[in-house]
């Protein structure tokens, strides 16, 4: 009793339950009475315990949410509290969700990157490990890593737990793992060489374990992953579970075509099953399973984009044998969205031996090979369908450039298949007109010349077809023999619409040369070609040019071309003195082998006569000729002291200039008393010096004729008298051994036996005086 009219009571239960409270007075229950009180377990805030990733002390990003779990069933009563302090001291608002079972789930946002605080208490006391210290990261950037799969989620004691770590794109930097949680865990990683890597852990004790996926040693987006590990279930066998099917095969899986396969789980157990599917953009991908009710499933995905996806199906949180399976997911074949077009397809305007080109559009098709098939119909190029050559260019854009040239007006048809079906528009048949006209062609040359044309020479033509459209050219050769009539043919395209044809013709005698132009003849084709035997100069031969021609006369010689082969065509070129050009005339000889060459020099000098023989010098060309005025003997001149006599026995010289007397020959005789021996030397000057010996004395007529005729003072006649012998004098005399100055000196001097001469004497002192005789 309090006084007061107020009374407190108490009261310790020693049970927990609901307890039934009556209070009465004066023997009346008060208004209310009984009260019913549940009395609870005592507050053991020990028996708490709280874990999430808001809690790790690394890991946690600004701008990410940051939840984790409060545990209180068993941990009597009390009332929880959880606070969060930032770096700045200031409290975060915290999302609190009663979970039930005595389990409360919350959420934190950090907005300013530091170290956050983070308080639980149970009945005003701290929970275990409270206050948590969490170290909130800088915002994740672009993140070029990303990770997934049951083993971050959870999995069994003993067992590995898997995921799969997927890089985008080649520089990523370099990959860590770490594991923290109750027990050690052995960490594994299979690089598959394709930008992924299989990761598993292999967890030894129950509880929660914080994967860390690093990258350049900061955790990625999401990391640290939080992994509830349990113990191993009685029957539970993941590791004979099996999945098969073609939505598991590497290739042959389409878009937008469901991908099938089946999980065979008789053989593992109880347990929940789990199928996962993303593609290498990290979007997942819906799965349906299906329970067939005898241990299998059927699963089915449905892929949008081409592009690999990755499956991972575990079995009570473990994957399976062969999980992630890999899949290359093909855009499929839709040949019907096969688009054609393009100039070299249209119904009109296609020209013969004109390029085009048409494009097949496969940006929608899918996957496939393009079939491209172009033939004519019979008569475009010969009495059979054929098929027309074409290039086919694959573009940057899943599209194809096919170009071809039509060999010939008439009818095509175009074939295009992909994925070896025909697209809609396959076949297409097109109408190709003439592009050229033939008639307006020129063709002109040496190589098309009736003569002129010499068997193993080459030769050649030109083709004009620039008013005639655009055509294949074809040039075709028939000789008079069996077998081929020229060789090195060949057609020179100069890309202006015109060609040069060189050949070698091999066959002599008529040569036909067909030029057609799209098939067709040009004007006066086929051509006849005379071809000539091959040139041997060496049987040419010239008659009748001297080395002296007369002035002013009419001179010709003979070309004899017999043997020589060629085209058998001479001609002369001769050149006066001062290099001046001189007329001449080619005629025909009295056979067909030979051929005249006429001329007149106008003015003496020296001449060049120059002879070819289809264009080529004749051996000996050009010859040398000197022009001479007219033959006249009266302008020889002839002198010496042998026209008017000599010493018998010594010889008697005198010299004969021709120079003026025009061409002819020199004739020399001399008439005596015996014959005299002459000799003539040319002076190459138009003189020339004669001696004649006279080994008797008398009288000696000389005669000097120039073509013929005397020259002037011919015949010359010459005294020859007997000869002298100056051993044979004899002098005697005192006057040849001494004298006295003043006085006359004599002696004799006998020419009795030395002949006729004349007698000098001449007598000189030895200081040079001479002294008169």
């Amino acid at each position: 009793d309090k006084g007061n009219s107020t009374y407190r009571c108490s009261y310790k239960p020693t049970l927990e339950g609901t307890y039934t409270i009556y209070i009465t007075f004066g023997g009346i229950p008060i208004p209310r009475s009984p009260y019913t009180v549940t009395v609870g377990q005592a507050c053991n805030p020990s028996a708490c315990r709280a874990v999430g990733r808001g809690l790790q002390p690394k890991g946690v990003r600004v701008k990410e949410t940051a939840d984790f779990k409060v545990y209180t069933k068993g941990a009597g009563s009390g009332e929880l509290k959880v606070t969060i302090k930032g770096p700045k001291g200031l409290e975060e608002r915290i999302k609190q969700k009663d979970l039930g079972d005595g389990v409360y789930g919350f959420e934190y946002y950090p907005t300013v990157p530091g170290n956050y605080t983070v308080t639980i208490t149970w009945g005003g006391q701290h929970i275990p490990r409270s206050p948590f210290e969490v170290r909130v990261g800088t915002e994740c950037t672009n993140q070029k890593v990303r990770a997934w799969g049951p083993g971050l989620e959870g999995g069994v004691v003993g067992k590995s737990a898997d995921f799969v770590v997927e890089a985008i794109g080649d520089d990523v930097g370099t990959l860590g793992f770490s594991v923290e949680g109750p027990s050690q865990a052995k960490i594994e990683c299979d690089d598959k060489g394709d930008g992924s890597c299989d990761v598993r852990y292999w967890p030894q004790e129950p509880g929660e374990y914080a994967v860390h996926v690093l990258c350049n040693n900061e955790d990625i987006k999401l990391s640290p992953f939080m992994a509830e590990i349990k113990a191993a279930p009685k029957d539970f066998y993941p590791e004979k579970v099996k999945a098969h099917g073609p939505g598991l095969e590497k290739t042959g899986v389409a878009i937008n075509k469901p991908a099938e396969f089946t999980v065979d789980a008789r053989s593992g157990g109880k347990a929940p099953l789990k199928v996962q599917v993303q593609d290498s953009e990290g979007s997942p991908v819906d799965v349906s399973v299906k329970d067939n009710g005898n241990g299998t499933y059927n699963c089915s995905y449905l892929p949008k984009k081409p592009m690999k996806h990755t499956a991972m199906v575990s079995w009570g949180g473990v994957n399976i044998p062969n999980s992630p399976y890999r899949v290359n997911i093909g855009a499929g074949s839709h040949p019907n969205k096969v688009k054609v077009y393009g100039p070299g397809v249209a119904k009109t305007g296609l020209k013969a031996h004109e390029p085009t080109y048409f494009t097949v559009d496969c940006t929608e098709a899918g996957q496939g090979d393009v079939s491209i098939g172009i033939k004519c119909a019979p008569g475009v190029v010969g009495p059979a369908e054929a098929d027309i050559d074409f290039d086919i260019i694959r573009n940057d854009n899943d599209t194809f450039t096919v170009k071809y040239t039509p060999r010939g007006a008439g009818s095509y048809t175009i074939m295009v298949l992909f994925a070896d079906q025909a697209t809609p528009t396959s076949p297409i048949r097109i109408k190709v007109e003439p592009s050229h006209d033939a008639s307006k062609v020129k063709a002109e040359g040496p190589g098309l010349n009736r003569t002129g044309v010499e068997m193993g020479k080459p030769t050649h033509f030109t083709v004009n077809t620039k008013p005639a459209g655009k055509a294949k050219l074809d040039v075709q050769f028939t000789g008079p023999a069996k077998g081929d009539a020229v060789r090195d043919s060949e057609i020179i395209d100069h890309h202006d619409n015109t060609y040069t044809v060189r050949y070698t013709p091999v066959q002599q005698g008529n040569l036909g040369v067909n030029v057609t132009y799209g098939g067709d003849h040009i004007p006066k084709s086929p051509f006849n070609v005379g071809v000539a035997p091959t040139l041997d100069l060496s049987k040419i031969k010239i008659a009748g040019l001297g080395d002296k021609v007369e002035v002013g006369k009419d001179q010709e010689f003979t070309v004899k071309s017999k043997g020589a082969g060629g085209q058998g065509k001479v001609a002369a070129k001769i050149t006066g003195p001062s290099s001046k050009p001189v007329p001449c005339k080619v005629e025909p000889g009295l056979s067909s082998d030979n051929s005249v060459v006429k001329f007149i020099p106008r003015e003496e000098g020296p001449y060049e006569v120059d002879v070819t023989y289809d264009g080529v010098p004749v051996p000996g060309s050009p010859f040398p000729v000197e022009a001479v005025p007219p033959t006249n003997p009266s302008k020889v001149k002839a002198y010496g002291p042998g026209l008017k006599g000599g010493l018998a026995g010594i010889p008697a010289p005198f010299t004969i200039d021709t120079k003026g007397a025009g061409n002819g020959g020199l004739g020399l005789t001399v008439e005596g008393p015996c014959e005299a021996k002459i000799e003539c030397l040319d002076n190459g000057d138009g003189t020339c010096s004669v001696s004649y010996l006279p080994t008797e004395p008398g009288e000696y007529n000389i005669n000097i004729l120039f073509a013929d005729t005397h020259v002037p003072g011919s015949p010359f006649k010459a005294q020859v008298v007997p000869g002298f012998d100056p051993s044979k004098v004899k002098c005697s005399g005192p006057g040849l051994e001494h004298a006295t100055v003043g006085q006359a000196g004599e002696f004799s001097v006998d020419c009795s036996s030395a002949g006729s001469a004349e007698l000098t004497i001449e007598i000189i002192s030895e200081s040079g005086t001479q002294a008169e005789v």
